[in-house]
């Protein structure tokens, strides 16, 4: 929160707000391109698996089942690193399970049903996922909490992040697919594609936050009178 005010005051409102504003709607393309990804019954994101799983075996929904894995990995990051989580971390958690559930009450599956129009389906929900990521990760309001988690791990344990990151990934998929996750190639191709993706998009993002951040900058200087 403290670091939220900080940049509240000392770049401006509307600097504040473009972040933010971004940070929401990379959440919400991120959720939809999960949800197209399980609407394409052709593979979900290795997490979501897990998440299926779960909510086939309890009448909690898929959005839930996200905001309770994301609180357990939020907690355990925050236990290893001894410290508060960001704010932009719990919005995460909670908004990106609203948002799933959300689009998935679309009735998707009644306009596009051919297996080529499945498979389109499928490809648009790993670029959106990954453009998503990238569009919230840019805007450093907090990370979200499978990355808290891999960045705790990491630093305590010495390994680097990729390999932190495909255990977690790996434990995950496999704990889903054995409660009854769906499992197909196209959970394959994500852990292939939505990386790049992903990196593209944060190349991107990056850029023009900190070309907001230039602007907000020159503007207090000028703003500021000389003594």
């Amino acid at each position: 929160m403290g670091k939220l005010i900080a940049d509240y005051s000392m770049y401006g409102r509307t600097y504040f707000f473009k972040r933010l504003g971004l940070f929401l709607a990379g959440l919400l393309v991120m959720a939809f391109g999960g949800s197209l990804m399980i609407k394409s019954s052709m593979g979900t994101a290795t997490w979501d698996v897990l998440h299926i799983g779960l909510a086939n075996l309890t009448p909690l929904s898929i959005g839930v089942w996200v905001q309770i894995i994301g609180i357990i990995m939020i907690a355990i990051a925050c236990w290893m690193e001894r410290e508060w989580p960001q704010v932009g971390s719990i919005l995460n958690i909670i908004l990106v399970g609203l948002f799933l559930d959300m689009w998935l009450l679309l009735p998707i599956a009644e306009w596009m049903s051919a297996t080529w129009q499945l498979v389109i389906l499928l490809f648009i929900g790993i670029v959106l996922i990954g453009l998503g990521s990238g569009m919230y990760v840019s805007t450093r309001l907090g990370a979200g909490p499978r990355d808290g988690v891999t960045l705790a791990v990491a630093k305590r344990s010495g390994w680097s992040i990729r390999s932190v990151r495909t255990i977690l990934e790996g434990c995950a998929l496999l704990l889903g697919w054995l409660i009854g996750g769906p499992v197909a190639f196209g959970t394959f191709l994500s852990v292939f594609l939505i990386g790049p993706v992903m990196q593209s998009s944060l190349f991107f993002w990056r850029k023009q936050v900190a070309g907001w951040q230039d602007h907000a900058t020159s503007i207090r200087q000028e703003a500021t009178p000389i003594a």
